[in-house]
């Protein structure tokens, strides 16, 4: 009778039932997967390092050692560009898919106060986080960034840190879906009502984007790390690193505001009409995104079963 209950006093469950989210689950799974086995990084990252930064401020691997003839004010136009550059890289990629579920708000509040409030809530975590690993870039110094953006150690942090990730997401994609009541359901209305705040939501996804420089092995953002480190401060680092953090979601951020200011009242009524919806939207990008960084950056790895398009000769 309880079962029953928490079913049908769940809008989601009642629009989607068991057979149609599993086929749906394993559909994204699968697709995620696909992405993943066939990405191309030497396209995706060359367009970051070539078009984006090559075209502004020039050779980043050259760049990298020039901070005593540049000076620690060309750094900041340096961590914006790289921020800039990562856009399109695969870790942020999967952050755009989650743009219509973060402007969503099915409360009675207006559209563009709530996205106002997310936006606050995606950013300030991405901000701190950024800080963070720029005060521990300056305390590492040149000596140290050298050894942590040589090839094994740099894929090995990125292997760790995006596998994670993958398997936060993942979860949190599960519960979405409502595979975990088990789970869910033993939280306090309270608990449940904080964690299903548009506001929460946008500072947990801001929380894994801000992780995504930890774990970064862009050649352009390394380069970077190399400039900012010269400098062996670690409120230089910080500084550089926030700009860093800003430039990487710009682009997110600039779709948001779009999004919400052209289509923000219509937004507005999807969601308090069909919230089931964007709910979603948002299980599905969390559960294809987490399993493109699992199998990616985890099991193609350790098991080489990745890089089709490399191993077909499909890519130069």
């Amino acid at each position: 009778m309880n079962k029953q209950t928490n079913t049908y006093n769940d809008p989601f469950l009642e629009h989607y039932k068991a057979s149609k989210r599993l086929l749906w689950g394993i559909g994204i799974i699968f697709v995620g997967v696909m992405i993943a086995g066939f990405w191309n990084f030497h396209l995706v990252d060359g367009f970051g390092r070539d078009f984006i930064a090559g075209k502004t401020i020039g050779d980043t691997s050259l760049l990298a050692g020039t901070y005593g003839e540049r000076g620690g004010g060309f750094g900041f136009v340096f961590a914006a560009i790289a921020g800039l550059a990562a856009t399109f890289t695969a870790c942020k990629c999967v952050a755009f898919a989650m743009i219509p579920g973060l402007a969503c708000s099915s409360d009675k509040q207006t559209t563009r106060r709530t996205a106002i409030q997310a936006i606050i809530a995606f950013t300030a975590p991405v901000v701190i986080i950024g800080a963070a690993y720029g005060i521990f870039v300056g305390f590492l110094g040149s000596e140290g960034v050298a050894a942590i953006n040589e090839r094994p150690v740099r894929l090995a942090q990125a292997q760790a840190v995006f596998s994670i990730i993958g398997a936060v997401m993942i979860f949190w994609g599960l519960i979405e879906l409502g595979y975990l009541k088990r789970f869910t359901n033993r939280l306090t209305p309270l608990t449940k009502e904080f964690f299903s705040a548009s506001t929460t939501k946008a500072g947990l996804m801001g929380m894994l984007v801000g992780l995504f420089a930890v774990g970064r092995p862009f050649p352009v953002f390394r380069e970077f790390l190399a400039y900012a480190a010269t400098a062996e401060s670690p409120t230089y680092g910080a500084a550089v690193m926030v700009i860093h953090g800003l430039g990487q979601i710009a682009v997110f951020l600039g779709l948001f505001f779009l999004l919400v200011w052209f289509a923000g009242n219509r937004m507005m009524t999807w969601a308090s009409e069909k919230p089931w919806q964007p709910r979603m939207v948002t299980a599905l990008a969390l559960l294809g995104g987490g399993a493109y960084f699992v199998f990616y950056w985890g099991i193609a790895f350790i098991y080489d079963v990745g890089r089709w398009g490399f191993k077909l000769g499909w890519y130069g």
